[in-house]
């Protein structure tokens, strides 16, 4: 199986969107054309959409806003979304105080979030999440995989592009750490490798925990758990690593 490494092997990624021009449009408009596709409508979906713009700043509604439309239906995904799909993409918004507040705002409209329904995913393993005092990166622990919600992060200039399953995110003061696969071109088309990357933010590195192949209809082929962890590796420019690193870690304000 291709490693971790070969990873940093992709070209240059395109220039970042600025987020300054939100500032001058309302506030809902950031997020309430998103809101439909998990299921927040009428009366639901304006209480839902008031809360959020009451309680988050343009640039957590803007982040909140792209990472929810980047969430597709369909092929490894659910064919619908809802509620608890939303708080998973909260999840993935760089300041980590997104998701509990949008936790918040479902709670004051009333509204159960329930649970992602797929087809039964095969267990997998994921890394602990306690650091020991030593400082040293923890091995991977088995568990149950929940359903897996990819989100597109974004492409590399060549058209690969690399998606994260929000339902895996797991975050520390510095770090984001969940599976990454390698997309085919920009969309969401199945990519054949994936990784269980933790991602250091203020260190700018990756260390690798596992490697997966995926089938081409998306499902799990074979999954390898390192005996040792691979890293940790310098974040480099121009790379596929780096769009997922923007994307999970900038703070854009």
């Amino acid at each position: 199986m291709r490693r971790a490494p070969l990873l940093i092997a992709c070209a240059l990624l395109s220039g970042c969107s600025g987020y300054a021009a939100d500032y001058w449009k309302p506030k809902g408009t950031l997020i309430a054309p998103h809101l439909g596709r998990y299921g927040f409508t009428g009366q639901q979906g304006e209480c839902v959409e008031a809360q959020l713009t009451k309680t988050l700043s343009v640039w957590q509604l803007r982040q909140l806003g792209d990472l929810a439309g980047r969430l597709q239906t369909g092929g490894s995904n659910p064919a619908a979304l809802g509620p608890r799909a939303f708080l998973y993409v909260a999840g993935l918004v760089e300041d980590a105080r997104v998701k509990p507040l949008t936790q918040k705002a479902l709670d004051a409209c009333q509204v159960q979030a329930g649970a992602v329904v797929a087809a039964p995913a095969a267990a997998v393993s994921t890394p602990r999440t306690d650091v020991p005092a030593s400082g040293q990166t923890p091995g991977p622990v088995a568990s149950a995989g929940a359903t897996p919600l990819w989100v597109n992060l974004g492409a590399a200039r060549t058209g690969q592009g690399i998606a994260v399953d929000a339902a895996s995110v797991t975050r520390g003061p510095s770090w984001r750490q969940a599976w990454f696969r390698l997309l085919n071109t920009d969309q969401g088309n199945v990519g054949d490798v994936g990784y269980l990357l933790r991602i250091n933010c203020e260190a700018k590195t990756i260390t690798a925990f596992s490697g997966r192949k995926y089938a081409p209809d998306g499902t799990l082929a074979e999954q390898k758990d390192y005996p040792a962890p691979e890293g940790p590796m310098g974040v480099e420019p121009g790379t596929v690593i780096e769009v997922a690193y923007h994307a999970l870690c900038d703070d854009p304000r």
